[in-house]
């Protein structure tokens, strides 16, 4: 109790200060803090899309996120965590100063086994988060990366709860989506409160959660869309796989839409290219061109929504980050790109 109220103490204070310093003309810090939370539990090696495992594909994806350029002015620092068994395990720390190189590396490394400890992981995510520099005003972005199924979340874990009896947005109170919900969103498990700030508020003062679901379903999802009758009310006691792919698709889209991030489904229909999207490829045709580049440059400095596939460094901005990426990937996946003028 004494730990939550100052978290909530120093989120208000946070918040004072933030308004306090735009009134004053004060600049705002220039860092986005990521860190990517990645599932290698046992079912990370069912097969996906492409005839690759879940955790193939995974691994392209973390491997494209962290090649994008940031935003003009913008420093990322990373942190790399795992989990599975009934804990996570912190691969690289944000003291640890990872390079996008190391970052691909220990991705690259990591294996599947073991059961799948969802909440909790991604609460002490969040706890991370949060308490790395909490009083300077940086952007804070959990990416995690899982086929959900949560099930060895510890009894004594803030986040622990049964599965809840209604779907997103109706969450049941204490259960495990209803406290992680909350953590994403005012950092106590146990307090619901909003998600985002809506401008004069800076960007900053909460969490953004991306998330990519891998998962097997008949039901064919592509990209961001998903049919209005996969979020109707539906109890998951003793529920089926399907049922439960259902209910983790609509909490996991949900909460990366509340807070403001990017939401990705990834089954078995999933097109190849749009599963494991390479760095730069701007309209996921696989081969990083000039027409990739062209896209880019046709909504360059404009605001788009989350998950533009053009908006690599994710600011929902298309800027010199986003144009940079494409050049430093240009050619990847091409047998003949085509040429750019000299």
């Amino acid at each position: 109790m004494r730990q939550d109220l100052k978290r909530l103490f120093t989120n208000a204070g946070v918040a004072l200060a933030c308004v306090t310093g735009l009134a004053s003309g004060t600049a705002l810090a220039a860092e986005e803090h990521i860190l990517i939370l990645l599932d290698r539990t046992g079912s990370m090696i069912s097969t996906s899309t492409g005839g690759r495992s879940r955790m193939e594909i995974a691994k392209r994806r973390i491997e494209s996120f962290v090649s994008a350029v940031p935003p003009p002015g913008t420093t990322y620092r990373y942190a790399f965590w795992t989990f599975a068994g009934t804990s996570y395990t912190p691969v690289y720390d944000f003291s640890d100063s990872a390079s996008p190189a190391q970052i691909i590396a220990a991705a690259n490394g990591v294996y599947a086994s073991g059961n799948t400890p969802l909440a909790g992981s991604i609460c002490s995510a969040i706890d991370s988060l949060l308490d790395f520099m909490p009083t300077d005003l940086n952007l804070k972005r959990l990416y995690l990366v899982t086929d959900g199924e949560e099930n060895t979340t510890p009894s004594i874990d803030q986040c622990y709860g049964p599965w809840s009896a209604g779907t997103w947005p109706n969450l049941t109170a204490g259960s495990w989506q209803w406290k992680v919900r909350n953590k994403a969103c005012t950092g106590i498990a146990n307090a619901p409160g909003p998600c985002e700030f809506p401008p004069p508020y800076p960007p900053g003062l909460t969490l953004i959660a991306d998330i990519d679901y891998l998962f097997t379903d008949n039901i064919p999802l592509h990209g961001e869309e998903a049919p209005n009758e996969l979020f109707g009310e539906r109890s998951l006691t003793a529920a089926p796989a399907g049922a439960a792919a259902v209910a983790e698709l609509a909490f996991f889209q949900g909460l990366a839409q509340e807070t403001g991030g990017r939401y990705q489904s990834i089954t078995q229909q999933t097109p190849p290219t749009q599963a494991q999207p390479l760095p730069g490829d701007a309209n996921l045709n696989g081969c990083v061109d000039v027409t990739d580049r062209s896209l880019v440059l046709s909504k360059y400095n404009q605001r788009v929504p989350a998950g533009d596939p053009a908006d690599f460094n994710r600011n929902l901005v298309i800027d010199t980050g986003d144009y940079q990426t494409v050049l430093n990937n240009y050619g990847q996946g091409c047998s003949n790109p085509v040429p750019t003028r000299q």
